[in-house]
């Protein structure tokens, strides 16, 4: 009797504890369910790598001359880098330099003006995955940013990014947020103007890019002074007009460097280069240290959204938006609406088979089901999960899939007192020769649930989160409690099966 009201206590103190936290969180809702954004990104790996052999041109050229080579000229192409030397015989000795001091370069072909240089297919591999990597943390950062409750940003497949963006309908501002790459570089100005005018101009060490309305072209030096990754922090700020614009603060080393190049450029024009284009290109009229302003005539929405992504860093490449899709909040109600329908008509269907088949054994079963419903409920909101519309038929799966745990049970317990034994002592043995057979169904249906979660996106991750967490809530209440709500019917002389 000791063993029966203790257990009746911790009962009673799961039900309370569940009921509280159900009442005082709101769960998380998925994209089908609360309304949102879905957006399918592949990152430009071909983009990043030609990015990657253009970080490589100089220091290669410059071995090669220290090496004693005579090299005609190092350039990129889009299979890699083609270096040309003046000397054919010196080929031989161009892979010896590119084995010591390169080696993650190889030769991969022979052409009438040199050879073609490109990483070699390991290294290849591995710069991909550390492209969709960085990819992946510079978009959760910035969506963090933003606000967005409990988004979901996963690759799918080897080189594409699902993003979802629950309760956020403004699809132009996802897209802009991001998709935008967000490479700020401060470059020192030679000369602007036309672009006619400014063509022939362009070297291996100067380019030419255009102001954001394309209406003046700046010829630049190629090597930025600073880049965003020497940023500290953005923020939103006033220019001295009173106009909204981007304040920026850079790291130790950064400072260093603007306040060197500066102070050593002063009468200058500094380019601020965003994406390729020339935001602005004030003079310089001192040394600068540690502090900057970025402005343009952007509306306050623009200021906040381009101090978030420069907060957030640079994506590492451009990406093409493959797929887009927006679920309208109404769309998501009805759902919600469907699931409960669904869910209150399965366990009114649940509740009059149980009764009518096992009398009040039946009615244990049926609280064991709402205690397991509660503790789904509570489990998902106490470590932040989200409810999506997979995730409402997982739960309304949970539900036959605690019944047939007490169907098992109580054909047992027929059984023994079919046998001629006591109903405390049924009970007891119908419990102990069925649970190998529970224990082994829901150790499998936690093992698919895992794996479901760990190899699925969106919508199958929802359902694989209801799955393992209320198969444990099932076992908890549907084989554990139920036996005691069995044993306090049995003392109440109330147990008919």
């Amino acid at each position: 009797m000791r063993d029966l009201k203790w257990n009746l206590f911790l009962l009673l103190l799961l039900f309370v504890l569940s009921v509280t936290v159900v009442s005082l969180k709101p769960i998380n809702l998925g994209l089908d369910l609360k309304g949102g954004i879905s957006l399918v990104l592949q990152p430009d790996i071909n983009y990043s790598l030609e990015q990657e052999y253009d970080r490589y041109v100089k220091d290669i050229e410059e071995k090669i001359r220290q090496g004693g080579l005579k090299v005609l000229e190092v350039v990129v192409i889009k299979e890699g880098i083609r270096v040309e030397l003046l000397e054919e015989g010196d080929y031989p000795k161009l892979s010896e330099l590119l084995a010591k001091e390169f080696p993650r370069f190889t030769v991969a072909r022979r052409e009438k003006e040199g050879v073609v240089l490109k990483l070699k297919e390991q290294e290849i591999e591995q710069f991909r995955v550390g492209v969709l990597t960085q990819t992946i943390e510079v978009l959760r950062k910035r969506i963090d940013e933003l606000g967005v409750v409990q988004p979901v940003i996963t690759r799918i497949g080897t080189d594409r990014i699902l993003v979802e963006l629950p309760g956020l309908l403004d699809l132009q501002r996802a897209k802009s947020l991001v998709g935008r790459t967000a490479l700020l570089e401060l470059k020192l100005v030679v000369e602007s103007g036309p672009k006619e005018a400014l063509q022939d101009k362009v070297t291996r060490d100067r380019e030419l890019l255009p102001d954001r309305l394309g209406g003046e072209w700046f010829l630049v030096e190629k090597v930025p002074v600073v880049t965003g990754a020497d940023l500290k922090t953005a923020y939103t700020a006033s220019d001295e007009f009173g106009m909204p614009a981007v304040g920026f603060e850079l790291t130790d080393r950064g400072s260093k460097v603007f306040a060197e190049a500066t102070g050593q450029n002063i009468g200058r024009r500094l380019a601020i280069v965003l994406d390729k284009k020339v935001i602005s290109a004030p003079v310089i009229r001192s040394r600068i240290s540690d502090r900057g302003q970025i402005s343009g005539n952007f509306t306050l929405e623009e200021a906040k959204e381009l101090a978030i992504v420069l907060r957030a860093g640079a994506l590492p490449t451009r990406v093409e938006f493959l797929q887009e899709t927006v679920v309208g909040p109404s769309l998501g109600k009805d759902a919600i609406e469907q699931g409960i329908k669904a869910g209150v008509a399965g366990f009114l269907l649940l509740l009059m088979l149980l009764l009518a088949r096992y009398k009040t054994a039946g009615l244990t079963a049926t609280l064991s089901i709402i205690l397991n419903a509660l503790m789904l409920w509570a489990g998902l909101v106490l470590l932040g999960g989200t409810l999506t519309l997979p995730g409402i038929a997982g739960i309304i799966l949970n539900m036959g899939i605690a019944v047939d745990s007490n169907v098992l049970i109580f054909e047992r317990v027929k059984e023994e007192l079919r046998l001629g034994n006591s109903q405390r002592k049924s009970i007891e043995l119908g419990y102990r020769r069925t649970l190998s057979a529970v224990w082994d169904t829901h150790i499998t249906l936690l093992v698919a649930a895992l794996i479901l979660f760990q190899f699925g996106s969106g919508p199958v991750k929802g359902f694989a989160t209801t799955l393992t967490i209320g198969t444990i809530a099932s076992f908890v209440s549907n084989v554990y409690f139920a036996k005691v709500l069995l044993e306090l019917l049995s003392k109440l002389r109330l147990f008919r099966v």
